[in-house]
């Protein structure tokens, strides 16, 4: 359920490095200025085809250029995660809630990471910050039943789960069915 992000490049670093450029004069650069937009729709490219590796070379060119893209360190955490570097996925999740903290699908993200770690209070932590932010952020309800199941609070999974099928687009059948699956289990049926 993570999400890749498409928007959100920052191209003021190509800018201010053509204007700086400029300014030098008859100065002739040494190195290329780095086209962000490129590699970052070469990550986005890379991710979709399940080529991680390559994905996040491609996100940590454009973060050596804009270390505060939050695309990019959203996505080179989606990468991390998918390659099960589950500390580089935490560490990339949290750098982008630093440049930014009203991100809930971020903090969703940071969430499902610390679940697999099996970092269950944190996932908790982030998956209710992720709801009081973005309610009908179906993933979230998702995760925080699978975090109360894991937590031994069948009750509050319930009413998690229950939240999740309200605001379901369906988008994810897996999880629809999954929802469904712990709902009739844990009420018994």
């Amino acid at each position: 359920m993570m999400r890749v992000r498409e928007s959100g490049i920052t191209l003021l670093a190509i800018l201010l490095l053509s204007l700086a450029l400029a300014a030098c004069g008859n100065a002739t650069p040494t190195a290329e200025p780095v086209d962000i937009a490129s590699h970052f729709r070469q990550g986005n490219e890379f991710a979709q085809a399940g080529e991680f590796d390559k994905a996040i070379a491609e996100y940590q060119i454009v973060l050596g250029a804009d270390p505060e893209n939050v695309s990019a360190l959203t996505n080179l955490g989606v990468a991390y995660y998918s390659t099960g570097n589950l500390e580089g996925a935490i560490a990339q999740y949290t750098k982008a809630l630093d440049v930014s903290p009203e991100d809930a699908d971020i903090r969703s993200n940071l969430a499902a990471a610390y679940v697999q770690s099996g970092q269950f209070e944190s996932a908790l932590e982030q998956y209710q910050k992720a709801i009081e932010l973005k309610p009908d952020l179906a993933e979230a309800h998702f995760g925080l039943g699978v975090v109360y199941i894991q937590l031994g609070n069948p009750e509050s999974a319930i009413k998690a789960f229950v939240k999740f099928q309200e605001v379901d687009t369906g988008s994810d059948l897996m999880a629809t069915e999954q929802a469904e699956q712990y709902l009739q289990q844990l009420r018994g049926q």
